[in-house]
């Protein structure tokens, strides 16, 4: 009669065993590393699902069905924007490989036609025709990823594209900061049809525009402060200076790629009036910003919708694509003084309205 109390005893301890010992496994590793490595691994949390910025920016926006002979907008182009591109993005500003070869698909499935800078230019300038849906690839900052991984995808689907390249990188591994492409690549990649222009000699920076450092704003499109005599550029100062650095950036794309630039992207987007009186005076009729729009005949300080960074969703980017004319052919530029504000930092641009 004593059996049955024995055996209640044995299963207690063998219950307390088995707690304690599940306790010591989930509590530490260090303190039994034999039996960690033996057990299987937990599942790792799933990562927070970053929210989509065209879905944010354009409510009820829904991806819908390929549409092979979709017919969206006419007499237009729409300038989308790219900048690093990554196997495996760690910076929130770049593309991912896999995305950007969905875009490219989608648009090709969809009825979308790419169009080179030439045709561009001809469109905006002189108002020559270009196809319905007309898309123009643009990639910024000459970064060595766009050799490496965005133009194997480009020639896989014969896309053409621009890269605006800040010249005084380009094969200097001296300025430091994210690889840039060297002029071997440049020259490579030129001969199989891509385009190159200027996104300034090495004016693409913020610098201090008081005594104070208080009101940085993008050197290209603000009168800096100057230290060494304790006030600000006069005008004429810095219409000089821009124009020093615009000149000095078209002279060595010309030496490198034998063809005059006519072409410049604004860094960060911000210009004002005197910069786009420069461009003028240089032979550049064509300048693009950051802000997203659509083009129509005589823009020529071109709008251009953003298609990089960790949250894009190619499905949805096409939706938007397709919208374009309704969602994006209100934008304007603001008035006189006008504040973008392009990665967490306000840059302040004296903009003209556009026409």
């Amino acid at each position: 009669m004593q059996v049955r109390p024995r055996l209640f005893a044995t299963a207690a301890i063998l219950a307390l065993l088995v707690a304690a010992f599940g306790f010591a496994c989930a509590s530490s590793d260090s303190r039994l590393p034999l039996v960690h490595r033996a057990l299987p691994p937990s599942p790792s949390p799933a990562p927070a699902r970053k929210p989509n910025p065209y879905a944010a920016a354009y409510p009820g926006l829904k991806t819908g069905a390929v549409e092979s002979d979709g017919h969206y907008y006419r007499d237009h182009v729409l300038v989308l924007m790219y900048h690093d591109v990554s196997p495996a993005p760690t910076d929130t500003r770049s593309l991912s490989v896999r995305n950007l070869d969905r875009q490219l698909l989608l648009m090709k499935e969809n009825h979308f036609n790419w169009i080179d800078m030439a045709q561009y230019r001809d469109f905006v300038l002189h108002n020559r025709p270009v196809p319905e849906n007309a898309v123009l690839l643009t990639f910024d900052d000459g970064y060595e990823s766009f050799y490496r991984y965005a133009y194997p995808v480009l020639l896989k689907y014969h896309a053409p594209a621009s890269s605006f390249l800040i010249v005084s990188t380009v094969g200097n591994p001296a300025k430091g900061g994210v690889p840039k492409l060297t002029w071997e690549q440049v020259k490579e990649m030129h001969r199989q049809g891509i385009d190159f222009f200027s996104h300034t000699f090495d004016l693409h920076a913020y610098a201090n525009t008081d005594a104070r450092g208080k009101h940085p704003a993008p050197a290209l499109a603000a009168r800096l402060w100057l230290n060494s005599q304790n006030r600000r550029e006069t005008e004429q100062e810095y219409e000089s200076r821009i124009e020093s650095d615009l000149r000095q950036a078209n002279a060595r794309l010309k030496a490198e790629l034998g063809s005059d630039n006519h072409v410049l992207a604004f860094p960060y987007g911000a210009f004002s009036a005197s910069a786009l009186n420069v461009c003028r005076k240089l032979g550049i009729d064509v300048t693009l910003t950051v802000k997203a729009g659509i083009n129509g005949p005589g823009q020529t300080n071109g709008f251009r919708l953003n298609a990089g960074g960790m949250a894009n969703d190619p499905d949805l980017q096409i939706a938007l694509m397709k919208q374009a004319l309704q969602r994006l052919g209100n934008a304007r530029f603001a008035g006189a003084q006008a504040t973008q504000v392009i990665a967490g930092k306000p840059a302040i641009a004296a903009q003209a309205r556009a026409s």
